[in-house]
């Protein structure tokens, strides 16, 4: 179970600017690697579809890393060897909400269930240097 935090947002084109890095693409979505001061004001919402206790993999967290920026591997993998890590079970229909620079993991399911989450970010409606949100909930 790889500990990582959430570093891309889902964007509607490229756009030309230093402060941007790690542009990718997944399933025809165009992310990229805004400065932390965004990141920092991000808010994902998962909403399980599902139980998630032990069994099912559930997210595990390590507390108050979302307050330190970017975090290096090495330096992820030590914070999580010291701990605490605390895992968020989720009943069916719960929601757990997090900060995506947390560090965060999941193991593999070993039990029966489907494990399926609904992912949302919110952040600011507005993006700096721009960027337009790939999908915005005032468009028509």
């Amino acid at each position: 179970m790889s500990i990582h935090q959430d570093l891309s947002i889902p964007v509607r084109e490229r756009v030309g600017h230093p402060a941007l890095r790690g542009w990718s693409e997944k399933d025809g979505t165009l992310f990229v690697q805004p400065p932390c001061e965004l990141l920092e004001t991000l808010v994902a919402v998962r909403v399980h579809v599902d139980a998630c206790s032990e069994d099912d993999g559930p997210l595990q967290f390590v507390p108050a890393t979302h307050m330190r920026g970017r975090i290096d591997a090495a330096e992820a993998s030590r914070l999580r060897q010291e701990g605490p890590v605390v895992t968020c079970e989720v009943e069916r229909g719960g929601a757990l909400v997090m900060r995506p620079l947390a560090l965060h993991a999941s193991s593999k399911a070993t039990g029966t269930s489907r494990r399926r989450v609904l992912h949302f970010v919110f952040g600011p409606p507005a993006l700096p240097y721009g960027l337009r949100w790939e999908h915005h909930c005032d468009e028509e």
